[in-house]
């Protein structure tokens, strides 16, 4: 009987065991380091132009102009990016479901991260306006393409416990690239050329060793996937999953815009609210307590995440903390508040990027098309970046000032707290433990033996046990 109860057991896929450790694990950690090393020159391709290059360009483009004159083409040169980058990633995101995963997705990746190469080089040789948004525009194109990819990776392969642990090191890569592209775009002046070209070449070598490692096998469908092969229906679970993904969205524009338009004029305003003679090193401080505290707390909150399973606290947290640094800057506009506002901005940041990628994936995870659902998740994160510049451009522009600019990032990212109420609450450890089983039974082959309840098991065992 005990043998029988073992052969029954034995039928259970194994893709719906829990992964071994020993010979997996090597793998499975060279995939995670390859992905968050991906992530990192993402980052620097994403915040480096926008903190250095595009903002010298505009400079020396406007040079009859006045201080409104260079915000304002700023923002419209960042915005039309995040414009382009929003129409094109829908598209993305069904090629890649239409896609099988592995060596076509490894394609696509491999294109992206070319393209974002590519205007990266583009950008740092244009001379005018229209040729920066094109290059932005392209760019920003490859950018949200390749991190799409490795958005529906960890929603396909990276078990439900591990993705605050993975959201840990997508989070220390933001913050480490924000720093790097920075360095590197500052370190040439007033070459935008070889910034470019340096810039380019880092994202080459941070992205080349993920298209180049195996990814781990995938996870099993969720039960409201599997069990559905045809076209979606309007049932309880679509529509709560529609929901769930609407206020996914929600949060993570409101959250991203917020933050952009507190932070993607700290240079402008340094130099013409504070009057500051040393603007550009003190930014430099500032970033670094900004990422210092970002890394330290997504190093503490990601794996805090994977055992709590509260995401949506950690998120309400988050915005809190970015809401009173914003308020703060409003009201004290100062050199020490600056300082300080910086330190409460990277913990609530932070906070934010240790639990990202683990929300991204158990929405998209739900959903009948998840790649399309991260495509639209990755939406909402890249327009609220781009177009954060052109809103705030707008906002400092009408109000001839930065306080207005500074109580909006406050009211926005209050909002993204508000509506993480409607995100869905994840299930406990232990239900979590037995849900690959239950999905196991319920899809497997047609013939195959169903795997037994353990209330079965112990009722085959007690004859020999007794």
């Amino acid at each position: 009987m005990a043998r029988l109860g073992r052969r029954a057991l034995s039928a259970v896929p194994a893709a719906a065991r829990p992964p071994r450790a020993g010979a997996e694990g090597e793998p499975w950690k060279r995939w995670t380091g390859a992905l968050v090393l991906a992530w990192l020159g993402l980052w620097v391709a994403q915040f480096a132009p926008l903190q250095v290059l595009l903002p010298g360009l505009t400079a020396r483009v406007d040079t009859g102009g006045g201080w409104l004159d260079v915000v304002r083409d700023f923002g419209v040169v960042a915005g039309a990016g995040g414009l382009v980058a929003a129409l094109a990633l829908p598209l993305v995101g069904r090629a890649l479901d239409r896609t099988p995963p592995g060596a076509g997705h490894r394609g696509w990746y491999v294109a992206a991260v070319a393209a974002c190469a590519g205007g990266l080089v583009l950008l740092g040789a244009r001379t005018t306006l229209l040729g920066a948004a094109a290059a932005w525009s392209l760019t920003l194109l490859g950018l949200c393409a390749a991190g799409t990819v490795l958005t529906v990776a960890v929603t396909r392969r990276v078990p439900p416990g591990r993705r605050g642990t993975v959201s840990t090191g997508v989070g220390a890569a933001n913050a480490v690239g924000i720093v790097l592209g920075t360095a590197l775009a500052a370190s040439t002046g007033d070459d935008a050329r070889t910034g470019g070209l340096l810039l380019a070449g880092a994202v080459l070598a941070c992205c080349a060793p993920y298209a180049l490692t195996r990814p781990p096998p995938p996870l099993p469908p969720a039960p409201s996937v599997a069990a559905s092969t045809g076209p979606p229906e309007p049932g309880p679970a679509a529509r709560r999953a529609s929901r769930h993904l609407l206020a996914g969205f929600g949060v993570r524009g409101l959250l991203v815009l917020g933050n952009a338009l507190g932070t993607t004029l700290l240079l402008f305003f340094f130099t013409y609210r504070l009057g500051l003679a040393d603007a550009e090193d003190f930014l430099v401080r500032v970033v670094l307590v900004y990422v210092v505290a970002s890394v330290l707390t997504a190093a503490v909150c990601g794996p805090l995440s994977d055992r709590l399973r509260a995401r949506r606290r950690f998120l309400v947290a988050s915005t809190a903390l970015q809401a009173v640094a914003a308020l703060a800057l409003a009201a004290v506009p100062e050199r020490g508040t600056v300082l300080g506002a910086a330190l409460v901005l990277g913990v609530g940041w932070g906070t934010f990027t240790a639990v990202d990628q683990a929300v991204v994936a158990a929405v998209a995870a739900a959903t009948q098309r998840p790649a399309a659902a991260v495509a639209l998740l990755g939406i909402a994160a890249s327009l609220a970046q781009n177009l954060g510049p052109l809103a705030a451009a707008v906002v400092v522009t009408v109000a001839g000032g930065f306080t207005p600019l500074y109580v909006l990032a406050a009211v926005v990212v209050g909002a993204a707290g508000l509506l993480a109420a409607a995100l869905p609450a994840e299930r406990s450890t232990a239900r979590q433990a037995r849900a690959p089983q239950a999905v196991a039974g319920r899809h497997m082959e047609d013939g195959a033996t169903p795997p037994p309840s353990p209330r079965t098991v112990a009722r085959w065992r007690k004859p020999k046990d007794s």
